[in-house]
């Protein structure tokens, strides 16, 4: 055993105490109801941080706290700065819950609870693991620790005030673990995230709902104008019909198709595991590279008119449609929404009004060179402490506010998370592993060691 190994086995009971309290708090972000909740988890981080001899703050404005927190290391070391959340998403439906969603409960191997992985699991093992380093008398460089709590409810504190807090967060490397593996043991670096904006259409008929025998085939019906304009959204190759959808989108490039393919994804189990085959998209890309490198537009919800039990004849008086996109390196977000919003407006039929609604983006895309020296070193403490090369994955969801916190503190973003799909994130009984939590553990001391 080396000495951090040796310390993660006796203190591995500690650990898992600390950690039930962390995931004790009720800390929904999304749910005004929880603000104290997430004030007291706040303080509870705070707090953890200054007993590992951390110079730890709240930083406060009209949001909910941000967690800041700093130690002064070897000043010929590159600056680093951590960045995770300590909020958690809705619980419902509770009734799906084995246990309670937070009392962190320990069945065959797996912690479950809100926020077990996402995102404090995998905080708190880089809280560990600093811990373990520190004691162990490791040369570290300067750490600085960025905990939010608006992560699952649009970052608004960081988006506010990054800007303004940019000399605090000066930093040369961001470690971000809030990211995937693809199978235990086989850690990953996350080259890419996609960027986001989302929207709603509505499309109104008549001013209230009308009898479809009075009135059908005269009126025209706004659900049928609705999924009219929804399947003119795409062409029959899959791509995106909007005027100026892909405009500055980048191509993804022969060497990141060959790193996309060298990832072991086996897409049989990946189908089977759905119910369906990969068919989305746009087929003259692979499915992954279709899902980290290229933008798409998606449905996410339709309603509209009679839904009960039944029957009722009715030409409803208007549809709804919520839209969202996912985007890539290159497009602007704002500019992007803009020209759906706008397509949507040009495509509505005589005898219907089209408004588009609750507009809003998230964030652009991230995408990491493939050359990056930043790589090189992660590899190399991969492989000394797993015995294997990582695999490298661009991932198709976001991370809204990881472009800003780079442009703001200046720093390289490192992607690597030890999430897995059983762990049920933003799902009933969410879980992570003991075996993850110390293949976490094992890869930031391995990481911060190497620098």
């Amino acid at each position: 055993m080396t000495a951090i190994e040796r310390y993660f086995s006796d203190h591995q009971e500690r650990f898992i105490s600390e950690w039930k309290e962390f995931l004790s708090f009720k800390s929904i972000s999304a749910d005004p109801s929880y603000e104290g909740e997430c004030e007291a988890c706040a303080e509870w981080v705070q707090t953890h941080l200054s007993k590992m001899g951390f110079k730890a703050a709240l930083w406060r404005s009209d949001f909910l706290p941000v967690v800041f927190a700093e130690r002064k290391g070897n000043p010929s070391k590159p600056t680093v700065l951590f960045y995770g959340h300590y909020d958690v998403q809705p619980v419902d439906p509770l009734d799906l819950w084995k246990s309670n969603p937070f009392e962190g409960t320990i069945r065959d191997g797996r912690m479950y609870a809100r926020g077990a992985e996402d995102n404090k699991g995998q905080v708190f093992f880089f809280f560990k693991a600093l811990e373990a380093l520190i004691a162990s008398g490791v040369d570290l460089p300067t750490i600085k620790i960025l905990i939010e709590g608006e992560e699952e409810s649009g970052s608004e504190a960081l988006h506010a005030c990054a800007s303004t807090w940019s000399d605090q967060l000066k930093a040369d490397i961001m470690m971000v673990c809030d990211t995937d593996m693809l199978e235990p043991g086989r850690p990953a670096i996350t080259m890419g995230l996609r960027g986001i904006a989302h929207c709603e259409v509505r499309v109104y008929g008549p001013k209230m709902d009308i009898h479809s025998g009075m009135y059908g085939g005269v009126v025209l019906n706004p659900l049928q104008a609705l999924v009219k304009i929804a399947a003119s959204l795409h062409k029959d190759d899959g791509s995106v019909a909007v005027p100026g959808f892909y405009d500055g989108a980048s191509e993804p490039s022969a060497q990141e198709i060959e790193m996309v393919k060298a990832a072991p994804i086996d897409l049989k189990h990946m189908s089977d595991f759905l119910g369906v085959p990969l068919a989305g998209g746009e087929p003259r890309f692979e499915p992954l590279v279709r899902r980290g490198l290229r933008p798409t537009l998606e449905i996410n919800g339709i309603g509209g008119g009679y839904q009960g039990a039944g029957g009722k004849t009715v030409i409803p008086s208007f549809g709804m449609a919520k839209l969202s996109m996912r985007l890539v390196a290159g497009q602007d977000p704002q500019k992007t929404l803009d020209k759906v919003a706008a397509y949507l407006q040009s495509v509505a039929p005589v005898g219907t009004r089209v408004e588009v609604g609750d507009l809003a983006v998230g964030g652009p895309a991230l995408r990491l060179p493939v050359d990056a020296e930043l790589l090189k070193v992660a590899e190399r403490a991969i492989e000394k402490g797993f015995g294997i090369k990582p695999v490298y994955i661009w991932n198709g969801a976001s991370i809204p506010i990881i472009p800003k916190l780079a442009q703001a503190s200046g720093a390289e973003p490192l992607l690597v998370g030890f999430g897995l799909d059983q762990d049920n994130i933003h799902s009933p009984n969410e879980s992570f592993s003991l075996r993850q939590f110390e293949e976490g553990y094992r890869y930031v001391c391995g990481f911060l060691s190497e620098l």
